[in-house]
């Protein structure tokens, strides 16, 4: 899950963001994102001073005490790598940007197409520490498969099938423990029935009996597996 952190101090310019971003998710399920939103620079500091940083930073350049571009530089004084994007009216801060290695501009008022080409540019730079992938031994050859597009497996008779994010089934005879040796160091996948393992980011519902999926597959839950799952669910997500 990519973390975004999105600070501004126009309430509109926060609903338009937050919309775009909920856009994205949807339309890019494979890059799942969660926002936390801030109307103070200061509030923003505090949280990461807390809780820890974010992989893309959205700043506005212009607020009040504390303008976007003092935010990046206390952000980069941490040492954090994170991807960062200012708010901006005109690109006059240009060269205080490239001093903090910003990723890019958002020009206000923000443009959907803009936002998404923008965040797709920062999640290819962090692909390499945040998009890994397994290789994946199939009928057709040996293929490479990104952890975000698992959406979850299934184990039947004497094969493996991976439901990727598009839809996609890749069947696999590499047996279901030995995926789950590959997948167990991502905190998102449980195997919450000995036929599956499932992607929690990818998990809609959680009963006591089954799991619901995006897209409305059900899963079955384990009865002696439903406390531990529940509460790795609930940790994962919020």
């Amino acid at each position: 899950m990519i973390r975004i952190g999105i600070c501004d101090d126009r309430s509109e310019d926060i609903q338009t963001l937050q919309a775009y971003a909920a856009w994205f998710g949807e339309k890019h399920p494979e890059f799942p994102l969660k926002t936390d939103v801030f109307s103070s620079p200061f509030d923003l500091l505090q949280a990461i001073r807390e809780g820890g940083g974010y992989d893309v930073y959205l700043l506005d350049i212009i607020m009040p005490h504390l303008n976007g571009i003092d935010v990046a530089q206390k952000v980069r004084e941490r040492g954090e790598t994170a991807e960062l994007l200012f708010l901006t009216t005109s690109r006059e801060y240009a060269v205080e940007a490239f001093g903090v290695k910003a990723s890019g501009y958002l020009i206000k008022p923000v443009q959907k197409i803009d936002f998404e080409q923008e965040m797709l540019n920062c999640i290819q730079n962090l692909a390499p520490k945040e998009n890994p992938a397994i290789l994946l031994k199939t009928k057709e050859g040996i293929r490479r498969m990104h952890i975000r597009e698992i959406v979850m497996v299934e184990s039947f008779n004497h094969s493996r099938v991976c439901i990727l994010s598009d839809g996609t089934a890749v069947e696999t005879s590499v047996t279901l423990s030995s995926l789950y040796e590959q997948l167990q160091e991502y905190s998102c996948f449980f195997i919450p029935h000995r036929a599956y393992i499932v992607n929690l980011d990818y998990v809609d519902g959680l009963t006591p009996t089954e799991l619901v999926m995006a897209g409305g597959q059900r899963v079955p839950v384990s009865r002696n597996i439903y406390p531990k799952l529940k509460e790795a669910y609930m940790r994962y997500a919020f």
